[in-house]
This record gives structure tokens, sequence and C-alpha cells, in this order.
């Protein structure tokens, strides 16, 4: 997240927890939003291990395939819980950080879905001889994304003096347009995904 988004009522100065809309009852620093995320996964991670383990006992676990197709439009839901939280934006054009640990906590869920399954999907499929180069490439698209993701905060950047930002009615409408564009593509590239895991999956000749 961008440290100064108005939508997560972040900025230089730290951010209001308000839960839905109610006065501020704690100021939360910027860097320390960063904990939503690595609480979620060491929270998370044994329960989705064992899910996994279960269903693949019953033969009903997912596809790599499906499980990237599910984390995908899991990013996308992710950022529309943010464009519904503007909707409660208060008189400043900020929203309670409610909506922030919302929305790691469903990109939590997607990166469980794509990142152990990922790297286990490296080592199954690829030659031997070639299994730490392909391992190398997995790490190099993470930071192919970072950039592109580098690029998108650029395009959604505003006005600001002195690291404050001047217009936060812009700022949160910048925000809506930026998080309402990446939600429906991160979408549609999920559901096409999972439109394309069986022949993919038949392409894997039994890879689980």
């Amino acid at each position: 997240m961008v440290p100064r988004s108005s939508l997560t009522n972040t900025d230089t100065t730290g951010a209001h927890l308000r839960g839905f809309g109610s006065e501020a009852v704690y100021v939360m620093p910027a860097g320390q939003t960063q904990i939503f995320n690595a609480l979620f996964i060491v929270a998370l991670a044994p329960i989705f291990s064992m899910m996994w383990n279960a269903m693949a006992r019953r033969g009903i676990e997912p596809p790599i395939p499906v499980k990237f197709g599910i984390a995908l439009m899991g990013v996308g839901l992710g950022f529309l819980l943010l464009v519904w939280g503007s909707r409660f934006a208060d008189s400043e054009f900020k929203v309670g950080m409610v909506w922030l640990a919302g929305l790691y906590l469903i990109h939590s869920v997607a990166e469980l879905c794509i990142s152990p399954v990922g790297l286990s999907m490296i080592t199954k499929l690829s030659i031997a001889r070639i299994v730490g180069m392909m391992m190398g490439v997995w790490f190099l698209s993470i930071a192919v994304a970072q950039y592109v993701a580098g690029i998108v905060a650029g395009n959604a950047s505003v006005e600001t003096v002195g690291g404050q930002v001047t217009n936060m009615k812009v700022s949160l409408d910048t925000y809506v347009g930026v998080f309402t564009t990446i939600s429906l593509w991160a979408i549609g590239l999920g559901a096409a995904l999972l439109v394309l895991s069986w022949p993919l999956k038949r392409l894997m000749h039994g890879v689980k």
C-alpha cells in the first residue's frame, strides 16, 4: 500500500483507527500497518496447510491453475473492498483503517493460494537440471511485478506539500479509480485462468 493513501487514512504522521467511521481511537504510524500481512500469514498458514491436505486426502484439492486463478481474483476483491470503503469516507475524505486490514486479510489469503503453491509447482514441473534457474525466474517475476507496482503507484500519486496531501478529495478519487482498474483486471485475469485451468491441468501430466 502507498503510505499516503487517503483511502486508508495513512499519511506521514500515521493512521487513525476509526473502525467503520467512528471517532479515532488510536493513531498508528504508517510503517506499523505492515504488521497486518505478516500477522495474517502466520495465523492462516497452518489452516491452509491442513485444508489442502484434507482436500487432497479426499481427492478434491483444486489443481494448481485453479489456485492461481483464485489468488488473482482475491487480489481484485481486496482492492474492491477499498473501493467500497471509500463510500464511508468522512468529511476529510478519509476512511477507517479497518478497510486496510480487510485488504491485507484478503490479499494474505490470495498469497497463501499462490506463493507456496507456485514454488512447489516450479520444482515439480521443471527439468531437474534447470530447477535452480527456474526458481530464479520465479523470483525474477516477483521483481518485475514490484517494478510494475511502482509504475502504478506513480500514476496514482497526487500533489503533496512537505509530504502532506493538499487535496484529499482528489487523492481519494484518484485511488478509487486506480483500485477499480486493478480490481477489474485482476478479477478478469483470474476468471480467464480458471477457464484455462482444465486444459492446463492436462498439460501438467498429473502434477498436483
